[in-house]
């Protein structure tokens, strides 16, 4: 198998492939066009910023990591704390657990390619094509953009785990 990151707009341009998943992540503000229909092997699709846990602040820090494991908590009490003008929405832990669980069923629905896909195809994308990457033990295709989003992967460790899962051989 082989994990790249890329831009939306390269994305936008590609013709789906049965044997190829995408894993789409979204800016909160963007529209989301559907994914799952449109003929790949698999999909997942998410919504965050990329920001580090320095842009949290102590309360927004403590309340991603008290309830980030529940979307619709983390999302309702964040409103609440932040305000709801500006979609205040970090990498939560229930991202990361969605991420582990998608990666770990590729295998088994004979994906043969990961597209990694967000905005600039560099921070949220490269850090969680590169960890998903170490976790099937598989290739990772870099656009030569090593930018790592330390909260993110920290997160995607912390909830995800860093132990390897296989790959089957013929992938």
């Amino acid at each position: 198998m082989i994990v790249s990151a890329i831009k939306t707009g390269e994305f936008g341009g590609l013709v789906p492939q049965a044997n190829a998943a995408v894993l789409r992540i979204w800016d909160p503000i963007d529209e989301r066009e559907p994914l799952g229909s449109l003929g790949w092997g698999d999909s997942l699709g998410l919504a965050f910023w990329d920001m580090d846990a320095s842009a949290l602040g102590v309360r927004g820090r403590l309340v991603a990591r008290l309830w980030g494991r529940n979307r619709a908590l983390f999302e309702s009490l964040a409103g609440r704390l932040f305000g709801n003008d500006i979609p205040w929405r970090p990498f939560i832990a229930a991202d990361a657990a969605d991420i582990a669980a998608f990666a770990d069923g590729l295998a088994a629905k004979g994906v043969t390619e990961l597209l990694v896909v967000c905005r600039n195809g560099r921070g949220r994308s490269g850090t969680v094509g590169r960890w998903i990457a170490r976790r099937l033990g598989t290739r990772f295709q870099t656009t030569g953009d090593d930018r790592d989003s330390g909260y993110i992967r920290e997160t995607l460790d912390r909830v995800g785990g860093l132990a390897q899962t296989a790959v089957s051989a013929a992938a």
